[in-house]
């Protein structure tokens, strides 16, 4: 043997001893099968988003704040009822050095009043935008929820397959070792090659288990973002594939303009700005005009009995009086009424300002995303292409290998290039259904409205 060939043999030696009690014991990567003690759930997409939707904290929470938006907006009409009350007095008036003074007085009365001002049906309105307002946040809670989920979950499938495709990759290993040990055996091939096959294999091993910790910890990850609770018994497997990223049908005519005014981030701002206007007018027109002050009594029983004379009287009553408001200082120069109107026209431009820059955003976005999606897709047919023919190489290449053709190095080679175009493959799959979950949801589209099944 050369003194270069010795060389090389000590240093995969080396190498080898390295990596060799890290994985000395055989390893498969994880056991894919359930005993029988073990119960298997299946989880496809939507029963992931189903299972979030009903469990969601910021869901719950939402949910709590659109119910005390709709009973607002329900009792509004309670703005326009009177102050309603009733009361009753009785006493007895007796001299502290006048003994003459000795009477018992009853009085029973029922009051209403009322304030109307010009600001009160816009005040009426804000409570019905408020209440607008609710439901698009609800809306825009649910729908982040489940596409988070949904990209969640096609990136598990993803870390999946990574984690399979180490696994097949470590049986490929493992057959070039077992191989080229056949090949030693029979003395066509070098210890070189053998050493060289050995240190792939157990190479191959830790990269396995790396693959699978990132699945599991996205997983238990993913199970507890969903609040689905999964005990030590229980294995979960996914239903899904990322070929699914190949069923999308990308509409020809999405118009960004027009489509931009369906994006919930527009339409949440445009509630704002009508919020925002309602609650100027209101303010104004508190603030700059009259209000109207109506108030009514009865008193159907004001008794009166002197003691003394045994005399009694019962004098009942009632009045109505109307009252007209006008504020002056508010018509003043620098008075702070002013000021408060012109902070919140102030407030309605900027909710107009950024109304109009998400509108040119959302625009960009959509044209942006439509080309992403096409990209991928032409994207798509050259990794297929790639996978085929790194399928087909590899296979000629073993071949040619066992005849004693090709040297262990180029079938390694020729392994890592198949490996790495299916990897590839899969990664463009799952930004395809990114990109496109995106587009959905910038859209206002319900999950799933560019796919075909």
């Amino acid at each position: 043997m050369c003194l270069l060939n010795k060389t090389k043999v000590f240093f995969l030696l080396a190498v080898f001893s390295l990596i060799l009690p890290v994985s000395a014991e055989e390893n498969d990567g994880g056991n894919t099968e359930t005993d029988d003690s073990q119960k298997k759930i299946v989880l496809t997409v939507d029963d992931a988003v189903e299972q979030a939707l009903s469990t969601h904290i910021d869901i719950k929470r939402s949910a709590i704040t659109l119910r005390q938006s709709e009973r607002e907006y329900s009792h509004s009409w309670n703005t326009v009822l009177p102050s309603v009350t009733v009361s009753g007095t009785g006493g007895k008036n007796q001299g502290w050095s006048d003994n003459d003074t000795d009477s018992y007085s009853v009085t029973a009365g029922v009051g209403a009043s009322l304030s109307l001002d010009l600001g009160l049906a816009d005040k009426i309105k804000g409570l019905r935008s408020a209440y607008e307002a609710g439901k698009l946040s609800y809306e825009d809670t649910v729908r982040d929820t489940e596409f988070a989920v949904r990209a969640s979950f096609y990136n598990l499938l993803l870390l999946n397959e990574t984690y399979k495709s180490s696994l097949t990759n470590l049986a490929s290993y493992q057959r070039q070792y077992d191989q080229t040990q056949a090949k030693f055996n029979r003395g066509v091939s070098s210890e070189l090659d053998l050493l060289t096959a050995q240190v792939n294999l157990e190479t191959a091993k830790p990269e396995v288990e790396s693959a699978r910790s990132d699945y599991m910890d996205a997983l238990m990850e993913f199970l507890d973002t969903i609040g689905l609770p999964v005990d030590g018994d229980s294995v979960v497997e996914l239903s899904g594939s990322l070929a699914y990223a190949e069923k999308a049908v990308i509409p020809d005519d999405i118009d960004p303009e027009t489509s931009a005014a369906n994006s919930m981030e527009v339409r949440i701002l445009e509630n704002s700005v009508e919020s925002a206007e309602y609650s100027r007018n209101s303010t104004r027109n508190s603030l700059y005009f009259p209000s109207l002050n109506l108030s009514a009594s009865v008193y159907p029983e004001v008794y009166t009995l002197d003691n003394n004379t045994d005399v009694s009287t019962d004098n009942p009553y009632w009045s109505v009086s109307l009252g007209i408001t006008l504020p002056l200082d508010s018509w003043l120069p620098g008075s702070s009424a002013r000021d408060t109107v012109a902070a919140l026209n102030d407030t309605v431009e900027d909710y107009k300002i950024q109304l109009e820059d998400k509108k040119k955003t959302v625009k960009t976005d959509i044209v942006e995303k439509i080309k992403n999606i096409e990209l991928s897709r032409s994207t798509l047919e050259t990794r297929h292409l790639n996978v085929d023919l790194a399928k087909k190489s590899y296979e000629m290449t073993e071949a040619a290998y066992n005849r004693g053709t090709k040297d262990l190095l180029t079938l390694q080679s020729s392994l890592d290039t198949l490996h790495t175009a299916e990897l590839q493959l899969m990664e463009e799959q799952y930004k395809m259904i990114s990109n496109i979950l995106d587009l959905e949801n910038t859209l206002g589209l319900d999950a799933g409205a560019f796919f075909t099944e």
